[in-house]
């Protein structure tokens, strides 16, 4: 009765998580494809009531190699959709007030090296935390809409329609991330998480879901 009751006692101090993946030796390596929505900050000219270009579809792949039980190298590539900023801005014409407004349409690419510290080990859920550096290809075009001055009877353009872009740019920027990793299968697993990415002040939030497997 004595040995069953220790047996009992053993079977709870042990987490049942021991046995989530491949009891030896775990897995060095995954891979991993996500979806998720992009939101990046870009400060209006004038008022600052919208600076956020907000819920831009993303895509994209990555690996990563463990060096211990707890710490990961992570490589990403990912891509999204281009999103639009509407803007106004106000200025004089021979002592006349005239606003001219513009569409700024965005749209950035990005390669993440990252290092990330997982929690537990051989368990079904990991939650982690990371930091690393980004570079980003960001495109953007902003087209304007001619600029009309009215008078008491007449009305005049004062500057016409123009376009300018596409512009390409390279950012670089730090990558701060909060995320888990759940598995569905030994191999298999669910991933989420949410990066920041930091260039005088937060300059892009992301949110990312999927799927990823082991070897």
């Amino acid at each position: 009765m004595k040995r069953s009751l220790l047996g009992l006692f053993a079977a709870v101090l042990v987490p049942a998580a021991s046995l989530a993946q491949t009891p030896a030796p775990l897995p060095r390596a995954d891979v991993h494809g996500v979806l998720g929505w992009q939101n990046i900050h870009k400060a209006q000219p004038q008022d600052h009531y919208n600076d956020w270009l907000n819920a831009i579809f993303y895509g994209g792949v990555g690996a990563g190699w463990y060096w211990t039980d707890h710490l990961k190298a992570q490589l990403d590539f990912g891509t999204g959709t281009s999103a639009d900023q509407y803007r106004t801005r106000q200025f004089t014409v021979d002592g006349k007030p005239a606003f001219e407004s513009s569409r700024l349409s965005v749209r950035q690419s990005a390669v993440t090296i990252q290092q990330q510290y997982q929690f537990f080990r051989n368990a079904w859920f990991h939650p982690h935390v990371g930091a690393g550096v980004e570079l980003a290809r960001e495109t953007t075009r902003e087209d304007y809409q001619p600029v009309i001055v009215f008078d008491t009877n007449t009305s005049r353009q004062v500057r016409p329609a123009r376009t300018e872009g596409p512009t390409h740019n390279v950012i670089a920027r730090g990558v701060g991330e909060v995320g888990l990793k759940a598995y569905m299968t030994r191999r298999s697993f669910f991933t989420s998480d949410m990066r920041l990415m930091f260039r005088n002040g937060i300059d892009q939030v992301l949110f990312r879901v999927g799927f990823g497997v082991d070897f």
